[in-house]
């Protein structure tokens, strides 16, 4: 891989344009604190013991997500906490009153800008004030390699006004899962959770090997169980509400041709459809529907079962928490899994590879033993680079 890192560049007195990924998970609109932003403060330090003038660019859920939220004030103070100087949030971007902030700037200081996302100049590329704000700066860091899969402004066009280079985080990553691609198993176990269902499409590909098997939950399970035939209830009318609709053709085909290889849970735990409310955990099976509420985790029947193919596999990559695991009621599926893998792994019965920044955010919250082979805080990045798909964000920093 021809990209150059921070240690091509001498950062004294320069203006510096960070992409980083700050994400993290949102509670009652409270940001939790994220392995992820612990990263980011490592490039962030470093730049700043160089006396860069550093103004970082990232972003918080996706507009209309239920954690999409356009001020990062309150990852301003976490990156201050774990860098040790203050990171001032700055409340714009390309506003006037944004570029006089930045042009105040003085060496070996720090700001965070608004939401990316918030613009629509992060996904109209033709018509991106970025080609202009890039110009700006004197070099542009890219230590967000989560969103390399995806054509953004922030993403694909700094690099080709400005030089570049990879942050600290980027450049272990890609280090270490090149070596992962290449020396993977040639079977395999796929556990595939949590809400970014589209993400996951390009992995069914593995499943040509008929040695590998892929266990779904979360809003993928869900779909593919909508799509041949099961009316979930009150899933039903979510799912279409969310547009995750337009999925379940492609979806369907899929399970018809890999059904052998596909497992899908076969109880859940069910609760209020506001997870404030939520006071209970009752887990119904497959048979029960169609539910009332809304479906938060996987039950202990599937527990059961996924981990008895987990206890069968050579090389496991799990992304995505199999429920809502930020809440107690609904934490059992993802910490079960997790521990049942993590304790295969101390005793060297599978290579296992854990993705995503929900899970290392549950392996961390709830302590599990971190015996694994390796933990990425990426998702669909890390999907598209190890289904072999060419990431937009690493192609424009060869450049």
């Amino acid at each position: 891989m021809i990209v150059k890192t921070l240690r091509n560049f001498d950062f004294k007195d320069k203006l510096v344009l960070l992409r980083t990924d700050i994400n993290s998970p949102v509670v009652n609109g409270k940001i939790i604190d994220s392995p992820r932003i612990e990263w980011a403060a490592k490039t962030i330090r470093y730049l700043l013991s160089n006396n860069a003038k550093v103004v970082i660019i990232a972003h918080q859920g996706r507009k209309g997500g239920k954690d999409f939220i356009v001020s990062l004030k309150q990852h301003a103070k976490l990156l201050s906490k774990y860098i040790g100087n203050k990171v001032e949030y700055v409340d714009g971007l390309f506003e006037e009153k944004a570029i006089v902030k930045i042009d105040e700037l003085e060496s070996g200081e720090a700001i965070l800008m608004k939401n990316v996302r918030y613009y629509e100049d992060e996904l109209n590329l033709k018509k991106s004030r970025f080609y202009s704000f890039s110009k700006m700066f004197d070099i542009y860091v890219n230590d967000a390699f989560s969103v390399c899969h995806r054509n953004h402004g922030s993403i694909v066009i700094p690099p080709k006004e400005i030089p570049a280079c990879i942050g600290e985080y980027f450049h272990n990553e890609i280090s270490i899962l090149s070596k992962y691609k290449e020396n993977k198993k040639k079977s395999g176990l796929y556990l595939l959770g949590g809400e970014k269902a589209e993400d996951y499409l390009s992995l069914f590909n593995v499943l040509k090997n008929k040695n590998n098997k892929i266990i779904v939950s979360g809003v993928l399970a869900n779909l593919i169980l909508i799509s041949i035939g099961f009316n979930l209830g009150y899933e039903n009318i979510w799912m279409r509400t969310q547009g995750y609709n337009k999925l379940m053709p492609k979806l369907r085909n899929f399970y018809k041709k890999y059904s052998n290889q596909i497992i899908l849970p076969i109880d859940f735990a069910i609760g209020n459809k506001s997870i404030q409310s939520v006071k209970e955990r009752k887990e119904y099976l497959l048979s029960d529907i169609p539910f009332k509420g809304k479906i938060w985790d996987i039950g202990h029947e599937s527990i059961n079962i996924f981990n008895k193919e987990i206890e069968k596999a050579d090389f496991i990559f799990m992304k995505g928490p199999v429920g809502y695991s930020e809440v107690k009621y609904f934490k059992v599926g993802t910490v079960e899994i997790l521990k049942k893998i993590s304790k295969l792994s101390k005793n060297k019965r599978v290579i296992s590879l854990i993705g995503g920044g929900h899970l290392t955010m549950s392996i961390r919250k709830y302590k599990i033993p971190n015996h694994f082979s390796h933990i990425s805080l990426e998702g669909g990045a890390l999907i598209a680079y190890l289904s072999g798909k060419k990431l937009p964000g690493l192609d424009a920093l060869k450049r």
